[in-house]
């Protein structure tokens, strides 16, 4: 009853007018307030507060607390804080028994005292810390009566009504005083250890709890590609304790910026995912649905998936934000869109079961992943928050610099929009024109009409809307619809004008590349009509700034529409940018990843989808005379000379003319139904290769009728001779026609022994998916199979290496690094690379340098290495001053790219030429370690100018690195001269086999060697030669003298 009318007091006081309220105190933020009831005639208040709080409390700090007591009291005071792991700890805590107070509050000071533990920063003896948060000193004031209880609980403060408690920070671990030991006996090395651990700086490793998943505008296709992110365990031990307490109370937050071009088109479209590594779906998952909502799945911990949909349909073709939350049971969505960002919709769930999460489990994929196909459209950025929920008004807007916005896709839609309306009324009109002119020539009563309208416009002076004339630019685009364009507009394929229209602009450059400049904007009307070669030409014109004005993130705006419609090249430009961090494209090796995936997953198709006009991708540098010499067409006299040795009856001319024309090699056009004809001369031999090369083009129909069953005899005839090719092929039979996987194990271990790395391939499958006799499936033995077949350029396997590095085995970890090289090297194997590296080959075998460099300029926005050191050397040589029409550099850029290849794709001719480059100081980037470490990297491949510039560098006095020496064999020793490093540089470029090294190089070594001689024996040569002159002297002098003496006299004449 006493405690009832405690609290109806206070509540009463609340509307007193005389009533007063604590104010907050400047020092520490008051939480909890105690009233002040006052009567004019006598004063029976209970008060309790700490004068002057501080901001932050530490050890040994005097608080002074006032406080008045209307009867026998106990008040007290205490310290309380949270730990890492959520526990409540007291530092402090004291209590005193109070009189009834009679005149003024009465004030006491207390000193805090806290546990050792909380008092001093880590060192090297007391390693262990923690961290404390929500720190509060609580003072209150309870009768005595309730004392023992509330001693006997801990909870005076929850017990008292007249309380008041301060929020104040404690120092973090290394802000706290350090520990003395100066009375404790330790050892002298222990002591200084000490003295050394105390004086470093602690540094904290940097770990962000918001991660920028996506930084830079990717695009989705719509097929089965995706962005993966992996999140590891925090290394700070406070961060990760707290994850691991909410992985069965999650916490996060999502923020994803997207530009949907349509809706899913089967089924559900991926947005994010996540998986771990045997593919299995894990929280949360959103999707997108063929009406345009969103499906939101969640994997309950111990029942199954509960998905639900949102009731609001994204909008096409313009940028919207939505924020993702998830917070123990319940997810919610806030979108935001419209033209400025102004609408909103808000949506939220609670699921019925217990959700876990543990985001360092698996993955998170952005777009699609494993079958399930990605939206169609752009994700323009991308965040996640960890281990928290972060509202929609926290987190800021991009800026409006960001690529996303800079790329301007609702612009360019709506331009394009334009245009094709504008294409489709010009074709309407033509085809009046058309009717027009059939009219003209069967009716005879048309002149007479035309009579009439000519009359009628010299009245009006205006003409019809079917004569309204076209403007210059797009003159072009008239002919080729009136020559292409479709009677019925509604069947006119506008992709179909656009391929058309550039194929008339590609023969219009070929024979001027000059035109470039003046073809630019129909090249621009080719793009929007839908043709990607068109997009792709635009966009390298627009990167490199060749003969117009440069904008990088306009020609990656191109590269990204043509990339939507699965352009290969786009797909490598873009990777490409990503591996390298190029053109305002960040660094991301995940990004990358994705790009070159796909190219290399359609190579093998592109390469067995036969077309005329592919050929085989070769890289062929312009520096490189004997492949220049070798390199034909269908009427080089290399071409012909190997048909006459074919027609002759020569095997080795028939097999090697019958995959010229098969692949397209050497700068010959795909020819399979010629090429048969080869393989079938070669048959007659009996030749097990030509057996099993013509059985396969006959099981698959290539150049010849289809006959499964005729074409496996060849196959068999030549597996009889145990060729590992024929082999391989019964093995593959076997396994995916007669699901015989026994049968087919035998036959690949017999070919794989026989080193066939389709065989291996083939093994590592069976591996891969638990199909080979009596073992499970093993991810490492077939990781193992894999590198054998890819490292001998198996396709197939290069492709599954890439995967199973990208994702990770049991006993391998994720490697991205290595998967992007490996999808790289497979996707620049796409026949789409090997026609613009022929045109460029072509271009510069006729002497046309400056279109030359427009293809290798294509080649090199790639990535293929070639085309960007043919590029660099094209721009070197400067012919006609050609890269003085390009604005960006050309020379130094592509050099330093096509040496930041794998070593052994790296051409020396780029390693010197970058060695020079840091040496001289071009462009006032002199770094001469950089320039040793390049000339010792030509070094190291056999370059006598790699070893000569070694040489040279070491006398001018520049001390070469143990590594570098390394790399080029010599092994680094203590004992070793620098002259005898000299020598032997020296002799080794001498020995090289490059005969134009010999005559310098040897020149050098003797320099070397007699300067060592007059070094050695410096004061003997000097003395040596001193005599060795004043004998010569001496002699001379003699010799003349002695001559002088036998002169006959001419006034003596002989006698006799």
């Amino acid at each position: 009853m006493a405690m009832w009318m405690a609290v109806a007091v206070q509540l009463l006081g609340l509307f007193i007018p005389c009533g007063k309220c604590l104010q907050r105190v400047e020092q520490g933020e008051m939480e909890t307030i105690s009233v002040v009831l006052e009567s004019s005639t006598h004063r029976q208040t209970d008060f309790i507060q700490i004068l002057d709080p501080p901001k932050i409390i530490t050890d040994s700090q005097r608080l002074q607390i006032s406080y008045h007591c209307s009867k026998s009291k106990v008040f007290g005071i205490e310290v309380i804080s949270n730990t890492e792991d959520h526990r409540k700890v007291r530092l402090f805590q004291k209590a005193w028994k109070c009189a009834k107070t009679i005149a003024t509050n009465r004030k006491i000071t207390v000193v805090t005292k806290f546990p050792q533990k909380y008092l001093f920063q880590p060192d090297l003896l007391q390693r262990n810390y923690e961290l404390l948060s929500d720190t509060r000193i609580r003072v209150w004031m309870i009768d005595e009566w309730q004392w023992q209880t509330a001693k006997r609980h801990h909870d005076a403060f929850l017990r008292a009504l007249v309380k008041i408690s301060y929020v104040v920070e404690y120092p973090s671990p290394f802000s706290r005083r350090q520990r003395d030991y100066e009375g404790v006996c330790m050892t002298w090395g222990t002591r200084m250890l000490l003295d050394i651990s105390k004086r470093r700086i602690p540094k904290c490793p940097h770990e962000n709890e918001t991660v920028d998943i996506i930084k830079f505008p990717a695009v989705m296709t719509g097929l089965p590609y995706g962005i993966i992110r992996t999140f590891k365990p925090y290394k700070d031990p406070g961060l990760e304790f707290r994850r691991q307490s909410m992985i069965h109370n999650p916490r996060m937050t999502l923020s994803v910026w997207l530009y949907v071009l349509e809706y899913c088109q089967r089924g559900l479209c991926g947005i994010i995912t996540r998986m771990n590594k045997n593919s299995n779906y894990l929280t949360p998952m959103i999707f997108l649905t063929k009406d345009g909502r969103f499906h939101i799945q969640i994997t309950q911990t111990k029942s199954e998936d509960v998905a639900a949909l949102t009731n609001f349909h994204v909008p096409l073709h313009q940028w919207f934000r939505f924020e993702f939350t998830l917070d123990s049971q319940t997810w919610a969505f806030t979108f935001k869109y419209g033209r400025n960002l102004n609408q909103t919709f808000e949506t939220s769930h609670r699921v019925p079961g217990q959700v876990s999460m543990d985001d360092t489990e698996g993955f998170l994929v952005i777009g699609g992943m494993e079958g399930r196909p990605a939206f169609k459209g752009y994700v323009g950025q991308a965040t996640y928050f960890r281990n928290k929920i972060v509202s929609s008004t926290q987190i800021p807007f991009p800026d409006p610099l960001h690529p996303m916005f800079e790329l301007q896709l609702s612009s360019r839609e709506k331009k394009c929009t334009a245009f094709l309306q504008w294409t489709k009324e010009r074709l309407g009109i033509i085809k009046i024109q058309r009717q027009q002119r059939e009219l003209e020539r069967r009716s005879f009563h048309f002149f007479a009409n035309i009579y009439q309208q000519k009359r009628t416009l010299l009245t009006n002076a205006t003409c019809f809307y079917h004569e309204t004339p076209v403007t210059k630019n797009f003159r072009v685009l008239n002919s080729i619809l009136k020559r292409y364009g479709h009677p019925d507009i509604s069947v006119t394929s506008m992709k179909e004008i656009g391929m058309k229209l550039f194929r008339l602009l590609q023969s219009k450059i070929d024979d001027d590349v000059s035109s470039v400049k003046k073809l630019f904007p129909v090249l621009k009307q080719s793009a929007c009509l839908g043709d990607n070669d068109a997009m792709y030409l635009v966009a390298v014109i627009l990167n490199n700034g060749f003969l117009v004005t440069a904008d990088e993130i306009q020609g990656l705006a191109y590269l990204m529409m043509a990339a939507l419609d699965n352009h290969r090249l786009s797909f490598l430009a873009i990777g490409n940018k990503h591996k390298y961090g190029l053109d305002t494209v960040p660094l991301d090796l995940d990004q990358a990843y994705m790009y070159f995936k796909y190219v290399a997953d359609t190579t093998r198709e592109d390469l067995e989808n036969h077309k005329e006009t592919d050929v085989l991708t070769e890289s062929i540098r312009l520096t490189d005379d004997i492949n220049l010499r070798e390199q034909t067409d269908e009427d080089g006299d290399v071409f012909h000379w190997w048909i006459h040795q074919a027609k002759k009856g020569v095997f080795a001319a028939q097999q090697h003319v019958a995959r010229m024309l098969f692949w397209g090699s050497q700068g010959l056009k795909r020819n399979i139904q010629a090429a048969v004809e080869y393989y079938k001369m070669g048959i007659e031999s009996k030749d097990p290769v030509a057996m099993y090369d013509y059985g396969i083009l006959m099981m698959r129909g290539q150049g010849m009728k289809k006959n499964v069953s005729e074409g496996l005899s060849h196959i068999r005839k030549a597996a009889e001779q145990r060729n590992p090719a024929a082999l391989n092929a019964l093995g593959w039979f076997a396994m995916t026609k007669d699901r015989n996987y026994t049968l087919a194990a035998q036959y690949f271990e017999e070919s794989h022994r026989r080193g066939n790395p389709d065989a291996a391939s083939h093994l590592g499958i069976l591996h891969l998916h638990g199909y080979y006799p009596n073992k499970t499936a093993d991810p490492d033995t077939a990781l193992q199979y894999f590198s054998y077949a890819a490292a001998r350029n198996q396709f197939d396997a290069g492709i599954y290496l890439a995967y199973l590095h990208y994702k990770g085995t049991p006993k391998t970890e994720r490697s991205i690094r290595t998967a992007v090289e490996w999808a790289r090297y497979i996707a620049e194997k796409n026949p789409h690379l090997g026609i613009v590296l022929r045109s460029a080959l072509q271009a510069y075998r006729y002497g046309d340098t400056f279109l030359a460099i427009l293809y290798y300029m294509m080649a090199a926005e790639a990535g293929i290495e070639v085309g960007t050191f043919n590029l660099a050397w094209l721009c070197e040589e400067n012919k006609d001053g050609t890269t003085s029409f390009i604005n960006k550099d050309c020379q130094w850029r592509n050099y330093n790219l096509s040496i930041h290849r794998e070593t052994q794709f790296v051409d020396t001719y780029a390693l010197i030429k970058m060695g020079d480059y840091y040496w001289f100081g071009c462009e006032g980037r002199r770094d001469v370690t950089k320039s040793v470490e390049l000339y010792g990297l030509a070094a190291s491949k056999g370059d006598p100018q790699g070893i000569f510039n070694l040489a040279h560098i070491l006398e001018e006095g520049v001390s070469i690195s143990p590594q570098v020496l390394q790399t080029i064999g010599i092994l680094p020793s203590y004992n070793k001269s620098r002259f005898e490093i000299l020598h032997e540089l020296y002799s080794r470029c001498r020995d090289s086999p490059r005969t134009e090294a010999y005559i310098p190089c040897t020149v050098s070594l003797y320099r070397i060697i007699w300067t060592r001689v007059w070094q050695e024996n410096e004061v003997l040569i000097k003395i040596t030669g001193f005599i060795t002159v004043l004998l010569m002297t001496g002699y001379s002098i003699y010799y003349i003298t002695s001559n002088l003496r036998h002169i006959p006299d001419p006034n003596i004449r002989d006698i006799l």
